[in-house]
């Protein structure tokens, strides 16, 4: 689609009145509030995404830059990385819809617009869940029994047809005789170990790479939020604050991968506000 002015996208819009639309939102926050978890970082991402939905009501044609930097105005800032967080948290709930556009015009023609944030009625995004829920029991209910007689049986974590042999600090290692993940760095799943299985280990580190990497639409393919940051060192160090806390008897409301996120994204946003420190 060719980007353009608002208010060519219109037709997208899903609400009659900017109330309709404030109802709308208000309600899904309300019953989909634990679903979302949304950080307060994230939140002043998604409260300021909704503020640029007022000219064509419930659709928005702001760039990830052009909030982030509104958030810094209103004293509030928050990184780009916690924008496409939130992103990711209200497209799998199904509140938005995003509409991919391309510049026509200019030394970037073709290149990737910025994108159009549709959001939904509640009546939508109930549906929407209510039919992932039926999809879910399906598959259950289609599961074969002899299945859960293998339940017990260890799965390799290794993806399929993978090569069981990777490298550590210049040293061919066998996955399967030196009891090594593949694809987690050698420093985090040794002390992660230490105190979780190897399957616990990974989820772990799957939680660092969800608050470091967004899916570039236009590429197709995962990319880091900033290049610069040492993701292991991010991971060893936020592991220790879990630890530490655990043993000072923090409560752990939901699962460790959820108290560990939440650490990772803390540590993530207030680099962010140094780093605005450091260029004013």
């Amino acid at each position: 689609m060719k980007s353009g002015n608002i208010e060519q996208f219109k037709q997208y819009s899903n609400f009659t009145s900017l109330k309709s639309f404030n109802d709308n939102i208000e309600m899904i926050m309300a019953d989909y509030k634990e679903q979302l978890n949304l950080t307060k970082s994230e939140l002043i991402a998604f409260r300021t995404l909704k503020r640029y939905c007022a000219k064509v009501v419930g659709v928005s044609w702001a760039c990830v830059e052009t909030i982030a930097k509104a958030t810094e105005l209103q004293g509030e800032p928050v990184s780009e990385s916690t924008f496409h967080r939130m992103k990711r948290k209200i497209i799998k709930l199904g509140l938005i819809k995003v509409i991919k556009t391309r510049q026509m015009y200019g030394r970037h023609k073709n290149r990737q617009g910025a994108n159009i944030w549709v959001f939904q009625t509640y009546k939508t995004v109930k549906k929407f869940n209510s039919q992932i829920i039926k999809d879910t029991l399906t598959i259950d209910s289609e599961q074969p029994k002899s299945s859960v007689n293998q339940e017990n049986k260890v799965q390799p974590l290794t993806a399929p047809n993978a090569d069981k042999n990777i490298k550590a600090n210049n040293i061919l290692r066998d996955t399967y005789k030196d009891n090594v993940i593949p694809n987690v760095p050698i420093r985090f799943q040794e002390l992660a170990k230490c105190y979780y299985s190897p399957k616990q280990t990974l989820e772990l580190w799957e939680c660092v790479k969800h608050s470091t990497q967004h899916y570039n639409e236009f590429t197709e393919k995962y990319v880091d939020y900033d290049a610069t940051v040492d993701k292991v060192e991010l991971a060893i160090s936020s592991f220790k604050q879990m630890i530490v806390n655990i043993k000072l008897g923090y409560t752990i409301k939901k699962s460790i991968f959820s108290y560990y996120y939440g650490i990772i994204q803390n540590k993530l946003d207030t680099q962010f506000k140094d780093w605005n420190i450091c260029c004013e």
